[in-house]
């Protein structure tokens, strides 16, 4: 997939705002801190398309309306309860969309900390 402008501008926006660091976010997302940062610094032109899989749910929030809608080639298997979480999310205003996935990024990375050092509730 080509590496574009709005993905650049993405993870950037997405590291400084929700993360400590480049390498914070590429923990988070499980692929390597240095193509992260080739990406951050174009130093290629391309993403590989199972790191897009990985980080396209973390930058979604603040790429452009439609900008990552079709680039994921599989179908998600989705729960009733998933559905209607998504249905509900969807009727939201767009700035409450993106404070409601901010806040959702950084419930899981407390749970992936606390996971991380063995505990089973960040609380």
């Amino acid at each position: 997939m080509k590496l574009t402008d709005d993905i650049i501008n993405a993870l950037h926006i997405c590291i400084d705002e929700s993360f400590d660091s480049v390498n914070d976010f590429a923990r988070f997302a499980n692929v390597s801190a240095n193509t992260i940062s080739k990406y951050m610094r174009r130093e290629t032109k391309n993403i590989q398309e199972d790191t897009w899989v990985k980080i396209q749910p973390l930058i979604a929030v603040y790429l452009p309306r439609n900008a990552s809608k079709g680039k994921v080639k599989h179908e998600l298997e989705l729960t009733a309860d998933q559905k209607i979480l998504l249905d509900a999310f969807g009727e939201l205003p767009k700035d409450v969309q993106d404070q409601k996935l901010l806040e959702i990024i950084e419930l899981a990375k407390q749970y992936l900390i606390a996971a991380q050092a063995g505990d089973q509730d960040p609380d």
